[in-house]
């Protein structure tokens, strides 16, 4: 048995955070079912990956396991349907504007109306509360506003990550929240709200540095790849492509030295703490591009290795997929219809001894289960054909 087998979850997500979010919960057993309106959602189509395919990458990965359910939530008959699957589910998910919750139906109070124990997940950009609880957004909202993208990138030149990371860690936070909430719900029969918004996760991510912001007023900016805080801490080119080297900490920074043949560094007063280092930072980059300048990327990652200095290679995504490593312990082919080749899925990222998650499909196609899910709530075919006629399914 898996360990969400049983949880009934209904989706009205899109894009990344909810949509990983519940895809988590599939991973590990739970029931999604993705509703969309009729003819598919628009986040279906960004980075296509196959001519006439029905979902493009970002779809692919954050939509496996799950079942699609088409339905046109603006309408009453939608809703009064909505309400007839909530009699059965466990939680409903959802990651909309504060307005369009409302008008959807789907508010926490409206919902309890319904199904009193349900859990309900809200995902938004700014929260629910607060002088931007109307603005819309992205990810890369997220970022720009949380300092990060301030401190990445080169001074005057600040650059964005290119992963969604503020919207996939905001999935990650949201089936942690949902498993608190089942764990409560488990215990005294009480369903509750469970919100998380992205803005709050960015700056959870980077609140170090807005406290060492608060308290020394450095005023930091983008040092490119080089780290803020010890060194060396960089991408350093080699022969052949490049190496990350981190040495934190005056041991491992004498280790460093040594392996790289430079002993004196230990005694040179600018090398003194990772504050100094980090100061002095772009002059140990220096050094160490000067001497991984003639070795290739294996030469370099085994000296560094051999005296336990982390490293590693940087990878294209071809590469990553290459990597023996990866392909051993982290990917998942998994065959879809429609696609001339499996889908390469990273398996689910926690790892249980007992109880494993696992990818057993990738995306549905529009109104793939309806169907079947309606058949499931108690719809008779004549029922159905009416929804279908009236364009509610």
């Amino acid at each position: 048995m898996m360990l969400l087998e049983g949880v009934r979850v209904l989706d009205v997500t899109r894009y990344v955070a909810g949509p990983m979010c519940t895809a988590l919960l599939a991973d590990l057993g739970a029931e999604v079912i993705r509703i969309e309106p009729p003819g598919g959602g628009e986040d279906r189509t960004p980075l296509p990956i196959e001519d006439g395919f029905h979902a493009g990458a970002g779809f692919t990965q954050v939509m496996r396991n799950k079942r699609c359910l088409s339905l046109d939530l603006s309408k009453p008959e939608g809703q009064a349907v909505f309400d007839k699957l909530l009699a059965s589910a466990d939680i409903v998910a959802a990651n909309l504007p504060l307005a369009t919750v409302q008008q959807l139906g789907l508010s926490y109070e409206r919902l309890c109306s319904v199904k009193p124990d349900v859990i309900f997940l809200h995902l938004t950009t700014f929260g629910t509360q607060g002088p931007y609880v109307n603005r819309v957004g992205f990810d890369a909202i997220a970022q720009v506003m949380s300092g990060i993208t301030h401190l990445s990138g080169e001074p005057g030149k600040p650059m964005k990550s290119a992963a969604a990371y503020v919207d996939m860690s905001s999935g990650y936070l949201a089936a942690f929240g949902l498993m608190a909430a089942l764990r409560h719900r488990d215990r005294t029969g009480v369903g509750q709200q469970v919100e998380v918004n992205l803005l709050q996760t960015a700056i959870s991510i980077s609140n170090y540095f807005l406290i060492e912001e608060d308290f020394n007023a450095y005023r930091r900016s983008g040092t490119g790849n080089r780290a803020q805080s010890g060194g060396p801490a960089d991408l350093i080119p080699t022969a052949d492509g490049g190496v990350y080297m981190v040495a934190l900490g005056n041991p491992m920074f004498k280790r460093w030295a040594r392996a790289i043949g430079r002993e004196e560094l230990v005694s040179d007063p600018r090398f003194q703490s990772d504050e100094s280092r980090a100061e002095h930072g772009a002059a140990l980059s220096a050094i160490a591009t000067e001497w991984a300048a003639s070795k290739t990327t294996q030469e370099v990652l085994a000296i560094l290795e051999k005296n336990k200095i982390p490293a590693g290679p940087l990878l294209s995504p071809r590469e990553v997929l290459d990597d023996p490593h990866v392909r051993q312990c982290f990917l998942q082919d998994v065959p879809v219809e429609g696609l001339p080749k499996p889908v390469p899925y990273v398996r689910p990222p926690v790892h249980f001894s007992k109880t494993p998650g696992r990818i057993c499909s990738g995306p549905p196609k529009p109104g793939a289960d309806t169907e079947a899910v309606l058949t499931e709530a108690g719809f008779n075919t004549a029922q159905i054909d009416a929804l279908r006629a009236a364009g509610t399914v």
